[in-house]
């Protein structure tokens, strides 16, 4: 009977190693692999796919859907649901009432639904009515209010920003300070992160990128989605409000945390040459 040979090509390091250093080694070639993935999809098809992943039982995030709807322009999210129904057959809106209930579905389906005007114009009576109804509304403790939700959710930024000036002068407190009364609340938490997120969106990102470096072990899904995001659009503004808070540039804090090419494909998104 022939004799079988085998030539293997595969070779057994002298020094093999363990499983808990193979997962590490693992671990950090598929962080790179992550921000690659997430940078190659033009900014559409990454919307389409962070939204949907978002929505997914095991890896759901209604943080992750209200950043999408309240930080990009009116057509980079039409843009993005284009994308989404060209590639899961549903549509945003869709996919997030299935998978969201209460007050948190009323919040965020006219959040992804909405297409806000984007000009400079304001209506200054309209202003000054609407921060005075908000004003009622939060008194009241009738934070899932229809009209709270249909300012928060459909005015322009610009026009918005105007309201909560009222607020803040007609008043005598920021928003955030009169929504901070129970943030044990998920909706309320939201609710307050959305209108950070359509007023002041480097702010939303610097303390999310410093929860994400400073807790226990590196929330690398939190910091791939943020650099690879927004490095096209305000990352600098970002970086800068994270040193101005934090005393430590961005970029040495992330080099400080992870490393390998997880490391260098972030850096290089933070615009550096090496």
């Amino acid at each position: 009977m022939a004799t079988l040979k085998v030539s293997a090509t595969l070779k057994i390091p002298p020094h093999v190693p363990s499983p808990e250093e193979d997962s590490e080694q693992l671990r950090k070639a598929f962080q790179g692999y992550r921000a690659v993935l997430l940078w190659t999809l033009d900014s559409a098809q990454r919307d389409a796919f962070l939204v949907n992943e978002a929505t997914k039982r095991l890896s759901s995030n209604n943080w992750v859907i209200m950043e999408i709807a309240s930080t990009r322009s009116s057509i980079d999210l039409l843009n993005a649901k284009q994308a989404y129904q060209a590639r899961f057959k549903r549509s945003i809106e869709e996919d997030v009432a299935y998978h969201t209930s209460g007050d948190l579905r009323k919040l965020l389906v006219p959040l992804v639904g909405t297409f806000r005007y984007e000009g400079d114009e304001v209506n200054t009576t309209l202003a000054k009515s609407e921060a005075k109804l908000l004003h009622e509304k939060i008194a009241e403790k009738a934070y899932n209010h229809d009209d709270l939700i249909r300012i928060i959710t459909t005015r322009s930024k610009a026009q918005l920003n105007a309201t909560l000036n009222h607020y803040n002068n007609d008043f005598g407190n920021v928003i955030d300070k009169d929504l901070e009364t129970n943030l044990e609340d998920e909706y309320l938490k939201l609710l307050k992160a959305t209108i950070q997120c359509l007023t002041y969106p480097e702010k939303y990102f610097e303390e999310l990128l410093r929860m994400a470096i400073n807790k226990t072990g590196t929330d690398e899904w939190a910091l791939t989605r943020v650099v690879t995001t927004r490095a096209e659009v305000d990352l600098q503004r970002i970086a800068e409000e994270y040193q101005r808070r934090n005393s430590i540039p961005l970029d040495r804090a992330i080099a400080n945390d992870v490393s390998g090419d997880y490391k260098s494909m972030l850096l290089a998104l933070l615009g550096h040459d090496d």
